[in-house]
């Protein structure tokens, strides 16, 4: 059908009952109308995909048109329930994820368990994952059976986009996250809904007003909306730092990082605003090595037990970047390596398996990574009172290097460009002679 069809066909479907929804601040009782389901279009502009459209509009030169191509449909519909996704040729394709399988299954089962949410010319609002799984359903087995669907039409003049998007923050985020948001398109949700509060980024109390008026539709917790908003704000900044504004297609899978930068930066401008300009280059430092959001977590550990540690720590990064930061251009941030992710760690317990970190051309990325390595080995030696464990520590270090069958540490000393090795060696032999004594 096109529009004009879609358009009629919708006006004059028949109705099927009333639906309870909640909408411009009270419950409606709306009409639920019986309509065929070529009349429905997948929308396009759906946060649910919004980086990964992002992404793979990129990768195919071309802005996806679900409406008038029917490649691009099937690439939205890939996009939007399968993993391990590519581009092949003109098309997006993967695997059917686990949700996908789930909600196909539960739809055989049981049919329809709730209306589609649209618009008069048939743009799904809500539903667009059920209507993707009823469009392979049907060229696999056939269309008997799923021909006609509910759906509630939500007339613009009446629910205009303002109304809506508080309706789909509402059902979507709160959800139970039943199906949930990717991290990226949840944070992008929040972020449209923050801006529209006309939030200012730059006041932490602006910021926090505005989580409070936003936390229905992030689990009614304060707390959690606080940080969401500032995994945002940083991400932004890191973004704006490479001259990449608003390609946030470059951090799917980079979300729980940003997150534990939120909180410790949000502490340090509270606490420690004179630390800030340096806490935030270590911070992006450690997004760009590809450190784990546990491994930040250390970071924020060193800082408070020992700001000296953590100064030194601060100036071996910036020796390790070298003038790096002059180099920044466009194209610095490549495309995420990993795409397509089943689940998500919403809480950042670690109980999910972390994605690489970011794509940063020509970043010192293992040195930069040793220098936090180091610091933070450090950082917990200097925490236990144990000098047996620790001396067995060292010991066990030393069979590796003894024992090792390449680069020996021999061969690596006779090398002249090793005098880092070599003075590290030297540090070591000296601390031996001092306790040699000791021993007789």
């Amino acid at each position: 059908m096109d529009i004009e069809e879609r358009t009629t066909h919708i006006a004059n479907a028949p109705e099927a009952g009333k639906e309870r929804l909640w909408a411009l601040g009270e419950w409606k009782n709306v009409p639920v109308k019986r309509v065929h389901s070529d009349a429905l279009i997948l929308n396009i502009n759906n946060r649910r995909f919004a980086a990964e459209r992002k992404l793979y509009e990129k990768q195919l030169g071309h802005s996806l048109d679900s409406e008038n191509s029917y490649t691009d449909a099937l690439s939205l519909e890939a996009i939007l329930l399968d993993r391990d996704l590519h581009v092949v040729g003109d098309q997006v394709v993967g695997k059917p994820n686990k949700d996908h399988l789930a909600l196909r299954q539960d739809w055989q089962n049981r049919k329809q368990e709730s209306p589609f949410w649209i618009r008069p010319d048939g743009t799904v609002r809500n539903g667009n994952r059920r209507l993707a799984m009823l469009r392979r359903l049907q060229r696999e087995k056939g269309s008997e059976g799923n021909e006609y669907v509910d759906a509630v039409v939500l007339v613009p003049t009446e629910i205009n986009e303002i109304a809506m998007f508080e309706m789909e923050q509402r059902e979507q985020l709160t959800e139970d996250y039943k199906v949930r948001y990717t991290d990226i398109n949840l944070l992008l949700a929040i972020k449209d809904a923050a801006d529209d509060k006309r939030v200012d980024w730059h006041d932490d109390d602006n910021i926090v007003k505005v989580a409070g008026e936003l936390q229905h539709v992030m689990r009614n917790n304060p707390n959690y909306a606080i940080v969401q908003l500032y995994a945002i704000k940083y991400m932004d900044e890191y973004l704006s730092d490479l001259g990449e504004e608003g390609s946030y297609d470059k951090l799917i899978g980079q979300i729980e990082r940003f997150r534990d930068v939120g909180r410790i930066m949000r502490q340090i401008r509270l606490d420690n605003s004179n630390r800030e300009p340096t806490m935030l280059n270590v911070l992006f430092a450690a997004i760009n090595a590809g450190l784990t959001h546990l491994e930040i977590r250390k970071v924020r550990t060193l800082f408070n037990d020992d700001h000296d540690a953590f100064d030194r720590l601060a100036a071996d990064i910036a020796d390790a970047e070298g003038e790096w930061d002059i180099q920044i251009e466009e194209g610095t941030l490549g495309d995420p390596e990993v795409v397509g992710i089943e689940s998500t760690d919403p809480e950042g317990d670690g109980n999910q398996p972390e994605l690489p970190g970011p794509v940063v051309t020509n970043y010192p990325k293992n040195d930069v990574k040793a220098a936090f390595e180091d610091a933070i080995d450090r950082h917990q030696a200097s925490q236990t009172n144990d000098i047996l464990k620790t001396v067995k520590e060292i010991n066990n270090r030393l069979e590796v290097l003894a024992n090792s069958t390449t680069n020996t540490l021999a061969n690596e000393l006779s090398d002249n460009s090793t005098s880092e090795l070599r003075n590290a060696v030297n540090s070591m032999l000296e601390w031996f002679t001092e306790y040699q004594s000791s021993l007789r």
